[in-house]
């Protein structure tokens, strides 16, 4: 009885994903502003009654889609940190990671990249304006662990880091125009994004190698 009472809440989490899953994309495709619930239903296959059950409006799904993108790239890069690397390796292995979120979670990445502007200049609530703010928040403590990486190469001599918050303004900016030129081609294999992840990383932090 106790595994047919924990399935629907399974169920529940499942249709959640599925819907920002569905939303990541028809904001990539449809560009924030203009996507709406229906379009997130459509590709759903879905009534919009399922997706209001999970979501009251287009900016929840938003917030939900952005915590997601920021979750996939902590999940990329702790691990590395948790290894005892030379701060230049790690560092390295960290924007290679990052290069092949951007690639393998593009509809999410690229919804970030288009929306946080919209929503700073747009009509939002108060409450909506407090979630934005922790979200930034979110996305500062990614960029956080970067830096972090960066004053122990200062400190152990593989980096050369003469200021550690523009550097790392600039990996990010670096890293994450990615999602802004990068296309998905159907004969692209995994072997050519790690090249691509491989050589955008390279070219990042060599420049910051001692």
């Amino acid at each position: 009885m106790a595994s047919s009472e924990r399935k629907p809440y399974k169920r529940k989490a499942d249709s959640r994903q599925e819907i920002i899953q569905a939303a990541a994309i028809c904001f990539m495709r449809h560009g924030l502003e203009k996507a709406t619930m229906e379009d997130v239903a459509r590709e759903l296959n879905a009534t919009k009654g399922r997706v209001y059950h999970h979501f009251r409006s287009k900016n929840e799904i938003y917030f939900a889609v952005y915590r997601q993108a920021m979750q996939f790239c902590f999940d990329a890069v702790q691990p590395i940190l948790a290894q005892a690397l030379p701060a230049d390796e790690s560092l390295l292995r960290m924007a290679t990671a990052h290069g092949h979120v951007m690639m393998d979670t593009l509809p999410y990445q690229r919804s970030i990249r288009l929306g946080v502007d919209v929503y700073l200049r747009g009509s939002t609530t108060e409450a909506e304006r407090e979630v934005l703010t922790e979200l930034i928040a979110r996305r500062n403590e990614y960029e956080g662990l970067y830096r972090a990486v960066m004053r122990q190469g200062n400190a152990d001599g593989t980096l050369s880091v003469p200021d550690e918050a523009l550097a790392g303004r600039a990996l990010m900016g670096a890293l994450n125009s990615l999602v802004d030129w990068y296309r998905v081609r159907p004969d692209q294999d995994q072997v050519e994004r790690s090249r691509i992840a491989q050589v955008l990383a390279r070219t990042v932090i060599n420049g910051l190698r001692a």
